[in-house]
């Protein structure tokens, strides 16, 4: 009984799983001019390639040389990672893809550890997203199904709202909706639960809207007034207009970096990265929460999604939302006809994120309505603490208001209040 009793306690003793493994196809990274692409608007949109097996097999992660520092040991890696008591934004590319391809049931044990020490497990943030573009469509402009959303000189290969897809689409710009209809859709918004009302206008930049600005200005009072917090993603913005935007009262800006740096001119090519960042730039100085993220699908590897995460995690103060977004392919825009992106992929990303930018809101944003309850719960124990809800986000399809009630109720989940993060509990 003795010598039984001597062979089992080793399986007694806690597992700490190093990181063996990896997500295929994590290649050393390279420069944009290293791996130059043409841009979006002269590339042929190609298949996209699975970048994982049905069934991964756990192997080494290949450290990269962009580290000016040796690399620790990659069960060190994650171990600092998860033990960490304050955000860092100095993490390297190959510090996030050892995290990134962690045998994923153990990563999503570990980002819940650092989750519950930052957040309070329980609370998911909801937020509304309406589209104060008005558009119509073409064949059917009284139908309330098809999008009613567009406009925009930008090329990004995904979005329905480019003016440039407008023949595929069937979509026309209209004027921007007035202030009290998107006041009334705010109240609608909290009398279902929602603390964050986000507008979005589909708008390269803000030049030459001064009149624009000063009703979207309007709009801020007016969410504000009702006690929510208001969010708004107008394109690029320069400093002056961030600083009006903030007077207003506004709480976040949204401006996604969507892609890596490498991947980028791939999906778009009248916006430079750099000006994506210069925007949040302006955001961040002008104090308002930056709320950035991106978007899985569009063709890209599990080294792009370290890149994204990259990018963000290394800004001088991470996001203060970061919206993780599955692309949904729209028939007439270049990428219509790509496949959805493999859900182990959100999930990681989910979980890395909570773990690289511990005290982020992380939100499932585009795409959640293809997600079974069951993969939404895996989320939110992966560190996803915020979801759009309500009719629509704007060109694609939501989880309405009851439906999110009642997956709430099952899980034990409960609405965050609006500028009123709870505390973590006691440990």
């Amino acid at each position: 009984m003795k010598s039984a009793r001597l062979a089992i306690r080793p399986l007694a003793t806690p597992l700490f799983r190093p990181s063996y493994g990896r997500c295929n196809n994590i290649r050393p990274f390279t420069t944009a001019g290293s791996r130059a692409s043409p841009p979006a608007a002269a590339v042929e949109i190609q298949p996209q390639q699975p970048d994982h097996s049905p069934f991964p097999v756990p192997v080494s992660i290949p450290l990269g040389s962009t580290s000016r520092r040796e690399a620790p040991p990659t069960a060190q890696i994650l171990r600092d990672a998860v033990s960490a008591t304050r955000p860092r934004n100095n993490w390297t590319r190959d510090e996030i893809a050892t995290i990134y391809g962690h045998p994923l049931m153990d990563l999503v044990h570990q980002a819940s550890q650092v989750h519950r020490r930052f957040h309070n497990p329980s609370e998911v943030q909801l937020c509304t997203l309406m589209n104060i573009k008005l558009e119509s469509n073409r064949t059917n402009p009284d139908s309330f199904r098809l999008p009613k959303t567009g406009g925009c000189t930008e090329d990004c290969a995904y979005c329905a709202q480019a003016t440039r897809y407008r023949k595929g689409t069937g979509l026309e710009a209209k004027k921007v909706e007035t202030v009290e209809s998107v006041l009334a859709a705010a109240r609608a918004a909290k009398a279902n639960g929602s603390t964050r009302f986000c507008m979005g206008a589909a708008w390269r930049d803000m030049r030459g809207r001064k009149n624009s600005l000063r009703n979207i200005s309007d709009m801020i009072r007016g969410v504000r007034a009702l006690g929510m917090e208001a969010c708004v993603t107008l394109g690029m913005i320069d400093a002056e207009q961030a600083k009006e935007l903030k007077a207003a009262g506004l709480t976040a800006y949204n401006h996604n970096v969507d892609t890596s740096r490498e991947f980028y001119p791939s999906v778009i090519s009248t916006r430079t990265y750099d000006e994506r960042l210069q925007t949040l730039g302006h955001v961040r100085d002008a104090g308002i929460n930056v709320c950035s993220g991106g978007i899985l699908g569009l063709g890209e590897t599990s080294t792009d999604r370290v890149g994204l995460l990259h990018t963000v995690s290394t800004l001088p103060t991470h996001p203060e939302s970061f919206p993780v977004n599955a692309l949904v392919p729209i028939k007439g825009t270049p990428l219509g006809d790509r496949e959805p992106i493999d859900f182990t992929s959100m999930l990681r990303t989910i979980a890395t994120a909570r773990i690289i930018m511990p005290s982020t809101i992380v939100r499932i944003a585009a795409g959640r309505k293809t997600m079974s309850e069951e993969k939404q719960a895996l989320c939110f124990m992966a560190g996803a603490n915020a979801i759009f809800t309500g009719e629509k986000m704007l060109t694609t399809e939501c989880n309405g208001w009851d439906e999110d009630k009642e997956m709430f109720d099952r899980w034990g989940l409960e609405p965050m209040k609006s500028f009123d993060k709870s505390p973590p509990p006691a440990s």
